[in-house]
């Protein structure tokens, strides 16, 4: 993997750098030579990178322009899944090989917010109990959804992905589709109690960026995390299911770390950072960054 080159951690740290939709971004930009690995049962590094990847596309509403990235990246159909009165948006890309269905994150919008906060545990129609907000948001796309992924599903693997509220629906959906294959949520908050948690597939790979705020939420009273967590160090090495001991280390590095940049941001008149670690943690960008760099700088850890 000499040829591959590492991506640089973005220099703008500003709230719109980080957390608009970003088109400007070449996404997938290696896929021809890091083929996405369909048909894998554990964890794979280039699997990761692919769904953060989507996941941060995701953002994008443009769909003319979601299509030609996904096309280039050798994914040549794509059908997209809205909701208004929720405002719940999603895609469904897919080859002869796999499909993968993609659900947006939080916007800066009352709906996603109102979403969020509506954490009222509530049957999930299968097993345990899961967040209100989430659940609705999932219902009002998801029959559409599930009858195209059924067209789909007898010849090829279905995977799931999104980066925060788009990661919750995504582990909702997979508990809800039995020929779910693989999910790879990023930055996802805590989405139901423990008996639903332990309903989920096990090929299920949730990813937490240092201090991201986003996953230490709802409060963990009734709330629970499921599947494996990949946790990405204030280095960016992936560590799996990393002990309690190295996850505070890491956390007091990355806080230390991300107070000697905004004070080298305000030293050169920059006051448009921000401030706060546990949400800079969160942008999707710093997904997409860390995974691909351990990728290419760790190939043998898949």
């Amino acid at each position: 993997m000499a040829q591959l080159e590492p991506k640089p951690l973005p220099t703008d740290l500003s709230f719109n750098a980080l957390f608009l939709p970003n088109t400007t971004y070449e996404y997938l930009k290696d896929a021809a030579s890091q083929p996405f690995r369909f048909d894998a049962t554990g964890f794979e590094t280039v699997n990761a990178w692919w769904l953060a990847e989507l996941s941060l596309l995701a953002y994008v509403t443009d769909h003319d322009f979601v299509r030609g990235k996904l096309a280039a990246a050798g994914l040549p159909h794509c059908t997209f899944f809205e909701d208004a009165a929720t405002d719940t948006q999603a895609f469904v890309c897919h080859n002869d090989d796999f499909a993968i269905a993609c659900f947006r994150g939080t916007e800066m919008k009352i709906r996603d917010f109102l979403t969020d906060l509506n954490i009222e545990l509530v049957p999930s129609g299968g097993a345990g109990r899961v967040h209100r907000g989430f659940k609705k948001a999932l219902d009002s796309v998801w029959g559409d959804m599930r009858a195209h992924l059924d067209s789909l599903s007898s010849s090829r693997k279905i995977w799931f992905a999104g980066h925060s509220l788009g990661a919750a629906l995504a582990t909702l959906a997979t508990a809800r589709y039995p020929q779910a294959h693989g999910v790879y949520p990023m930055a996802a908050p805590r989405c139901g109690d423990k008996a639903f948690c332990l309903s989920l597939i096990d090929n299920h790979w949730r990813f937490v960026n240092n201090n991201d705020v986003v996953p230490m939420l709802p409060p963990r009273i009734v709330y629970r995390h499921a599947a494996h967590l990949v946790y990405i160090t204030e280095k960016g090495e992936l560590v799996v299911n990393p002990s309690l001991g190295l996850r505070i280390r890491s956390w007091l590095r990355g806080h230390i770390r991300h107070a000697a940049t905004i004070l080298r941001c305000w030293l050169k008149g920059d006051f448009n950072v921000v401030a706060p670690d546990d949400l800079n943690d969160h942008a999707p960008i710093y997904y997409v960054v860390y995974i691909w760099n351990y990728h290419i700088w760790h190939p043998g850890d898949s």
